[in-house]
């Protein structure tokens, strides 16, 4: 029976670019239409909120227009056409390939200085937009290929800089403990973005197996660009670059990463080689000093032929060496490049972290301090003790500007020198005493609890443990290697103090009863493309409200009136204590079958939801059942599911094999339709679900008996939590005692988060009489501020309670039973 289309709101896709079967083999790329595909034009046209009219002009969506016959769906299916003639033929108009280029002064350079401007480039809105369709399928078929270097973590889903920095950082500390050096080189390509040699890349491209026709349309979006500069409302005449990757463009960072994939190659069996984009380090461990000199040299001769072969070449003055060593005596080293000497250094900055040859930190932590300075500033330039901003937006303030700045790699360093630390931990309580309006003398530790804002130490090794479980679920990620090494070379005598944030991780992580579930490959590439950007046929408004009194009967009535003939399952997940397994079930009516299985007791209801749908699901496609629909309560699921999986954050691999599931579905002939229905509101397939759940618990199958990187990273925060207990147990005994009769335990957010409408002064107050270290005269007697404890009545010490409950001298007007005024 066909959806009837009040029960059944899909969204129309209009015709999308289909790229083939993107594999080695295929060559000849064509486009056709589809009707359950092409969400992600849909969703990238949606984010510029772009209308396209018929005669070629454009306007924002909502903004009057003389076309009434225009439509976003319309305007979508004309630009797509246009797209694929483009594709068809291989060339993009000569408009679509002029940028407008200004020119950004960088501070503190010579402005006579051509080098010293940043360019900004300004592109065509409709040439982005395809570049991101080119882009997404194109970084598809080079990941799920294993096509770019693996040493290079620059602009690639799942890495980041920390991956380059932990693996270097790592290197370093089993060099200290094998007590070798370690001779870093860290290289700066000059201008390697516009340098790249335009037939070169097009000759690797379609050495990798790339389609001919993207190969076309990508040079030709590459080739015989003009460049406008503008500068002080001056418009330069034109010029044509043929060569080099455009600024500003989404394509530009995977195109040069295809440009490098074989740079490694050359110097590998010399070196250690990480990249980040244009950012190289190559780095020898050995207990020789001339050895590694010489394997460093070998290694910059032949990558010096690389770069000349791909028309790139080292700025040797920008480059620098390190000995990281903890020897006090080092040797002189002489590294070159082409006969010119690289400059040695005591430290570098690589990728944001500065690096000294000690691993002490205090370079590092001088300059994080020094540039949060400004920060600090702007939070003082907003509130002052009794007026200003309230403490909520300062606190988000906070965490932007100035905490972000803390939390970069700083578990990377640690631990590292005591006094770069502590001078960290002194600036938290500045910036925590002036969001709360607090005196100069109230403990660190009270003022961390009233804000939430755990100790940096404790907040490292949460940054630590967060990153290791993204990273432990890559078998093949090479830190895993170098932190086993590392974990055998410590010492069992080694304190918790000694020991780096990742390598307790490490170790942390690595005992729990449930191995993490290792992913080979990012889930997002391990996926068919066609299942990525495939329409999911999912509702999430099936015609029953959450609240509704008749949910039962509407149920009936819908599935009576609009899905004859079809056949329902339900799924279902439940989670009965904190520490208790997840139960998941799949309950079909029509044959009294129950599919039940059990999860970890680290795993999510979400992750129990997932899989019940995926089993249900395979059920359907196993049993070749056609025209089911699957019911379940988890409106979350399936929002997830019908997301845009290139612009979620998260992978979750279970909800990617239900995308892949459905798609196959779908290619099978077989209908399948996901449903929300609110849960608990009598419907007896839901019901029926939700106790097979609960029954799963104990009984369930262990199939799905594995534990998912998401669902761990929340174990991270309850190790958190709990070592700030322990952390404030330890030290309210000695500062903040009073606070901690007041504050018995750590709130998940600050008291004022819920009162934002308060001013400033009321909360300052409140806050300095929490601490116990407001103005009154005890506590300024305490100070040495007064020379008297007693309060101005003279009947007894100034206290907080004694000034509100008990001083004559306080009038307090309050309404009596008849109605009148007295005084107390």
């Amino acid at each position: 029976m066909p959806f009837a289309a009040k029960v059944f709101p899909l969204r129309p896709t209009p015709l999308f670019l289909v790229m083939g079967d993107l594999n080695a083999h295929h060559t000849s790329w064509g486009c056709y239409s589809s009707d359950s595909a092409g969400s992600l034009l849909l969703d990238l046209l949606d984010d510029l909120n772009l209308c396209i009219l018929n005669d070629g002009r454009t306007t924002r969506r909502g903004s009057p227009t003389q076309n009434p016959s225009a439509s976003p769906h319309r305007a979508k299916v004309y630009f797509l056409n246009l797209v694929n003639s483009f594709f068809d033929q291989g060339t993009i108009p000569d408009i679509w390939k002029q940028q407008i280029v200004i020119p950004i002064p960088k501070p503190g350079k010579d402005p006579l200085d051509h080098n010293s401007y940043r360019p900004i480039a300004l592109s065509s809105v409709l040439l982005k937009v395809m570049e991101h369709m080119i882009r997404n399928r194109l970084e598809w078929f080079v990941e799920s290929q294993g096509i770019l270097s693996k040493t290079q973590f620059g602009f690639r889903k799942g890495l980041s800089t920390l991956d380059s920095l932990s693996i270097l950082t790592t290197d370093i500390r089993l060099a200290f403990k094998n007590k070798e050096y370690l001779v870093g080189v860290f290289l700066d390509i000059a201008s390697a973005y516009d340098n790249v040699l335009l037939p070169v890349l097009r000759q690797k491209l379609l050495y990798l197996s790339v389609s001919e026709k993207l190969v076309r349309l990508i040079y030709s979006t590459l080739t015989s660009r003009s460049i406008l500069v503008r500068y002080q409302d001056i418009i330069l005449p034109p010029r044509l670059i043929w060569k080099g990757l455009p600024q500003g463009s989404v394509l530009s960072p995977l195109l040069y990463s295809i440009y490098t994939y074989d740079l490694d190659r050359t110097i590998d069996s010399f070196c250690n080689v990480l990249q980040y984009a244009d950012d190289i380090a190559i780095y020898v461990t050995s207990s020789s000093l001339p050895e590694a000199s010489s394997r460093l040299n070998s290694a910059l001769q032949y990558l010096g032929d690389w770069l000349l072969n791909h028309g790139l070449s080292l700025s040797v003055s920008k480059c620098n060496s390190v000995i990281f060593t903890r020897k006090r005596l080092i040797p002189d080293i002489n590294i070159s490049f082409n006969g010119e000497p690289i400059p040695r250094s005591n430290k570098v900055k690589f990728l944001g972290l500065i690096l000294d040859s000690r691993l002490s930190g205090i370079p590092h932590f001088n300059y994080i301090i020094q540039k949060v300075e400004k920060g600090i500033n702007v939070l003082r330039a907003l509130s002052g003790a009794w007026w200003g901003a309230h403490p909520y937006s300062q606190k988000l303030l906070y965490n932007a500007i100035i905490r972000s700045h803390f939390d970069y790699a700083s578990f990377l360093l640690d631990p590292c020198n005591k006094s770069a630390l502590d001078k960290l931990t002194k600036t938290q309580s500045k910036c925590l005493r002036i969001i709360l309006g607090a005196m100069r003398s109230s403990p660190i530790n009270a003022l961390q609890i009233e804000c939430v804002d755990p100790p940096l130490y404790l907040r490292r090794q949460y940054l630590s443990d967060r990153f290791y479980i993204k990273v432990v679920q890559n078998p093949s990620h090479p830190l895993l290697e170098k932190l086993a090494r590392l974990s055998s070379s410590s010492s069992s005598s080694d304190s918790s103090q000694n020991i780096p944030c990742i390598l307790l991780s490490y170790q942390k992580f690595n005992q729990l009863p449930t191995p993490i579930e290792k992913v080979p490959l990012n889930p997002l590439f391990s996926n068919s493309f066609e299942s990525l950007i495939f329409q999911p046929p999912i509702i999430l408004n099936f015609g029953i409200s959450k609240d509704s009194i008749s949910a039962r009967q509407e149920f009936s009535r819908i599935l009576s009136e609009h899905w004859q003939g079809w056949l329902p399952m339900y799924t279902d997940a439940s989670k009965l204590a904190d520490d208790g397994c997840i139960g998941a079930a799949v309950w079909f009516p029509a044959y009294k079958i129950v599919l039940s299985f059990k999860c970890p007791p680290v795993s999510s209801v979400f992750t129990g939801e997932s899989i019940a749908i995926l089993e249900a699901i395979l059920y359907a496609k196993s049993h070749s059942l056609n025209n089911c629909i699957i019911f379940t309560d988890s409106l979350s699921c399936l929002q997830t599911i019908l997301a845009n999986p290139f612009k979620s954050k998260t992978k979750f691999p279970i909800i990617l094999k239900i995308r892949e599931s459905l798609f196959e579905c779908k290619k099978n002939g077989i209908n399948i339709v996901l449903a929300w229905i609110p849960s608990h509101r009598g419907i007896p397939g839901n019901e029926s679900a939700d106790s097979c759940a609960k029954h799963a618990i104990t009984t369930g199958s262990l199939d799905h008996f594995k534990l998912y990187a998401h669902d761990v990273s929340s174990l991270s925060r309850i190790h958190l939590y709990k070592s700030w207990i322990t952390h404030w147990n330890n030290t309210k005994r000695k500062v903040g005692r009073y606070y901690s009769e007041i504050q018995h335990t750590i709130p998940p957010r600050p008291w004022f988060f819920k009162h934002k409408n308060l001013p400033k002064r009321i909360v300052s107050t409140i806050c300095r009489l929490r601490l116990g270290h407001a103005c009154t005269p005890v506590h300024l007697a305490k100070l040495h501020i007064k020379d008297s404890a007693i309060c101005e009545c003279g009947l007894d010490e100034g206290t907080a309670n004694h000034i509100f409950f008990n001083c004559p001298n306080i009038a307090c007007k309050c309404p009596n039973q008849t109605g009148k005024q007295h005084t107390n």
